[in-house]
């Protein structure tokens, strides 16, 4: 181990580019600048001779640093005092509290933060370790920062449970963690070196409140560097130095940005800023998605017959599907080898006519393609010649390794094409745009976490895209192997753009560096494994990867590899996929059997027993596609979220939400404030423990039970022996929550146009033409107002609709106003459009439905009628 701490720094004057840094140097050519990108946005690079700027792309804020204003300068005592303009108190409508900047260098440099609030002394919520600040490792920059230990730490993308990082340590790679264990494994498929710091309120006084008390700053931390690194958050104890937190960036000199807000949300705002929102999911993508490797791989009968009698199968068991993902088995090879972008025209002998059968009964399809080329694929001189593959330095020749290539588990040796080099770029936009051209309308980017394990191996990094500044061989470790995988991305992302200009491109990718989710718009936990534990470790995961920007995400439903869930297990999986943002039901079950005694997957109908639940399940998923589809405009727009923590916004006061039984446990928002989704994670769970979060010690808000008639229940309480019978999860409404609904299908935006005609020409059909889509021609609205008797509450709900489908959408933004009226046994509800240009097909009325069990009627109302036994209101839009 080296840990050389970097001393001897000098203030100096800032060069001409680096207009408004501070800037100190030491006398062996080390470089440290602190600049302001925004005023709760802070940018500190260390560099030096053999510790080059970290070349990447990751980074999307443009525009001059803001000045920071000098309250203390002392060049002789090495110290000073910077503060951002007065002005500047918020950044992009997100919190960001006042604050100052102190910075000393009479031994190492030691920056710290402090809050400034009227009337108190200044309080640090960020702070480097004396003595210890910077450091040399082997190739790298080691950080060491102050640790609270009432903080709550989160993020760092995809990591395994409890949603506490604290007194962890996490390798920032990705790898291929086939089977993995959802709290123990580590790395997973994720390189997302982003860690917020988040102060816990505390209750010195039982008759004192801390929501009643300001919060110290939330503090998010992002190292741009896409090399390989560790995040000590706390494990490691060395008394002499205090309590600290370590980075460990492996190559290369160091590109850090401290976030400041006044909450978590407001990091997750700022960190947003930094590297670009979430992109926008196509509709169809937050529907039910279909996938199975068993299918793919079928030689008797042959794959093609099994898939092309999907949607039939969905019609006779009557669930809704939107999509189908194609595994690689149609790039098997005699030997059976996947070679990407070929054909295995023996079991798709028509693979653009199989498209189309989707197409027609209104389901995408994406195929998986895989970014490595095993010695014997047809284009592996090729793209050897053409320098499109990895160099080893030592030998001079292309890297050949061990890749995983068949069935069961086999490797042979092959080779990972450079995606930095514009040879290997060319040939797979070539690659994607054939599949294109066959009729696919999305890519599945898989196994592309470049499992090359040698930082001297040469990147090409010649190509037009690549992210370093200067084009030439780079050492992969200084770039970071998962460069390829965003440039893999990024070419699979302007391919699918290039072809169908109008239509949303969406890239679906297995690992991710931070720089991948510009260009992909969803991803998931990998190849997880089939067992309550994996299930219980899927919230905590699935809620640090959504406030790492990666924010349509889910699980393998049902669990990838191992044994067939029970049906109980099944079920409960079911219930949990419904309510995040990707919602599929995927699997790897080549020894397994089904019922019948067929070798199968996961499948919606494998258990008869229980296929009633599981299809109530997924139509309920439809019928909120509606709400779905503007959580994904929220997160695009401001990202929010779909799925966020219990202490998420202004919930973090809550000191409930901060304890052990909480923070391991598995309830979180779906929409932040609204839905609170508790479920059952643990064999013949039919009834626990839920808590009611609220926001201040006055807030005297209540949550409905969605399964209870006229379960009303106040914030801030603990409920015992909540319902959770296998037919549903346990799930409460709060107070002015409003949910938009369609039609439990699959459903069609428009009657003409890309929302009813997919890129390769073929018309959906409707069920009135032996279809399976329906269009999206009604809308209701489930309001939860105040309760009787609690007049004078007035709600507003705010959501977008679109075509679902287009690049550039036209968009209509709906409101609905809604509250209890005085003295009378009916609530007021009215719904406007407020802008747009778009016209949904369920205008110009919407119905509305009160809680279950609310025998309230709708003063607004001009017709009455009853949907699922319930009366439902209907009322035009003004």
């Amino acid at each position: 181990m080296i840990e050389r701490p970097l001393t001897g720094f000098q203030l100096v004057d800032a060069p001409t580019q680096q207009k408004h840094a501070f800037v100190l140097a030491n006398p062996h050519g080390y470089i440290f600048t602190l600049a302001a990108l925004a005023t709760g946005v802070l940018r500190i690079t260390l560099t030096g001779p053999d510790r080059p700027p970290p070349p990447h792309s990751n980074v999307t804020l443009n525009g001059a640093p803001i000045p920071l204003a000098s309250v203390e300068n002392d060049a002789r005592l090495r110290r000073a005092v910077l503060r951002p303009p007065p002005d500047s108190s918020s950044q992009g409508g997100r919190g960001v509290p006042r604050y100052e900047i102190h910075i000393d260098w009479e031994d190492t440099i030691v920056l710290e933060i402090f809050q400034l609030t009227p009337g108190a002394e200044p309080l640090r919520i960020f702070g480097d370790t004396p003595h210890k600040s910077y450091c040399l490792n082997h190739a790298g920059i080691t950080r060491h920062t102050r640790l609270d230990v009432n903080s709550l730490h989160l993020g760092l993308g995809e990591k395994g449970a409890p949603i506490d990082l604290s007194n962890r340590r996490f390798t920032i790679t990705g790898s291929d963690a086939a089977g993995y264990d959802a709290y123990l494994s580590d790395p997973l498929y994720k390189h997302t070196p982003f860690l917020v710091s988040i102060p816990k309120p505390l209750a010195d006084d039982p008759t004192d409140d801390p929501t009643d008390r300001p919060l110290r700053a939330a503090v998010g931390l992002y190292h741009a560097s896409n090399s390989d690194a560790t995040w000590d958050v706390g494990k490691w104890i060395n008394e002499p130095w205090t309590l600290f937190k370590k980075f460990e960036q492996e190559c290369g000199g160091l590109e850090e940005y401290i976030i400041i807000g006044d909450g978590l949300s407001d990091v997750v705002a700022g960190f947003a800023d930094l590297v670009g929102r979430p992109k926008l999911v196509p509709r169809d993508w937050l529907g039910y998605l279909a996938s199975g490797m068993g299918l793919g791989e079928s030689d008797e009968p042959i794959a093609q017959e099994l898939l092309s009698g999907w949607p039939e199968l969905c019609k006779k068991w009557d669930i809704p599907c939107s999509a189908i993902h194609l595994s690689s088995g149609y790039t098997v090879d005699e030997k059976g080898n996947r070679c990407v972008f070929t054909m295995n025209t023996r079991r798709y002998p028509d693979f653009a006519e199989m498209c189309r059968v989707f197409h027609r009964a209104g389901m995408k399809v994406t195929p998986n393609v895989k970014p490595y080329v095993l010695e014997d694929h047809p284009d592996f001189k090729k793209l050897h010649d053409a320098g499109a593959l990895f160099t080893d330095p030592s030998t001079g020749k292309a890297v050949v390794t061990r890749i995983w290539s068949s069935l069961p588990g086999i490797n042979a040796k092959g080779s990972w094409v450079d995606l930095t080099s514009q040879a290997g770029q060319d040939w797979w936009r070539d690659g994607i745009l054939g599949l294109v051209d066959l009729g696919v309308d999305a890519i599945w980017n898989d196994n592309n976490e470049f499992l090359l394990f040698d930082d001297e191996y040469i990147c090409k990094n010649n190509s037009a895209n690549a992210p370093n500044a200067v084009r030439g061989p780079i050492k992969l470790g200084l770039v970071g192997r998962m460069t390829n995988t965003e440039m893999m991305a990024k070419v699979s992302h302007d391919a699918l753009l290039a072809r169908h200009p109008d239509r949303r491109p969406f890239v679906l990718t297995r690992s991710a560096n931070v720089g991948t989710m510009r260009y992909a718009a969803s991803t998931w936990s990998g190849d997880n494994r089939t067992c309550w534990k994996s299930l219980q470790g899927a919230v905590a995961m699935n809620l640090n990867a959504q406030l790492s920007l990666m924010q349509s995400y889910g699980s393998d439903v049902g669990g990838f590899a191992g044994p067939l869930p029970s049906p109980e297990l099944f079920v409960r999986w079911v219930q949990m996929g419904v309510t995040h943002p990707r919602f599929c039901i995927h699997s790897f079950k080549p020894n397994e059997k089904d019922p019948s005694g067929s070798a199968t997957n996961n499948l919606p109908w494998m258990y008869p027993e229980v296929v009633d639940i599981i299809r109530n399940e997924i139509k309920r998923r439809y019928e909120l596609l509606p709400f779905f589809n503007n959580l994904n405009w929220q997160s695009h727009l401001r990202a929010t979220p779909p799925n966020t923590w219990l202490g998420w916004g202004e919930f973090a006061t809550d000191p409930t939400l901060y304890s052990k039984e909480i923070l391991d446990g598995f309830d979180y928002w779906l929409g932040h404030g609204q839905l609170l989704v508790c479920g059952a994670y643990f064999a013949e769970q039919v009834s626990r423990r839920v808590y009611l979060p609220r926001t201040s010690k006055e807030d005297t808000a209540v949550y409905y039970d969605l399964h209870e008639p006229y379960g009303v229940h106040a914030a801030g309480s603990w409920l015992d022996n909540v319902s959770t019978p296998l037919e549903h999860f346990a799930m409460f409404a709060r107070e002015g929550t409003a949910l938009p609904i369609g039609r439990d299908s699959v459903t069609l935006t428009q009657r003409s146009g890309p929302a009813i005609e997919t890129g390769d020409g073929v018309k959906v059909r409707t069920v009135e033409e032996g279809g399976l889509a329906t269009y999206d021609d009604w809308r209701g609205l489930e309001v939860f107002p105040s309760p009787p008797g609690a007049t004078g509450r007035e709600y507003v709900y705010r959501w977008i609709e679109d075509d679902g489908v287009s690049e550039n959408p036209e968009t209509a933004a709906f409101e609905v106003q809604f509250g209890a009226e005085a003295d009378t046994n009916s609530v007021r509800v009215a719904v406007k459009v407020e802008a747009g240009q778009f016209k949904p097909l369920w205008l110009p009325r919407v119905w509305i439905a009160l809680p279950v069990g609310d025998d309230r009627s709708v003063s607004t109302a001009v017709e009455v009628t009853t949907w699922k036994s319930r009366k439902v209101y209907a009322i035009d839009v003004a």
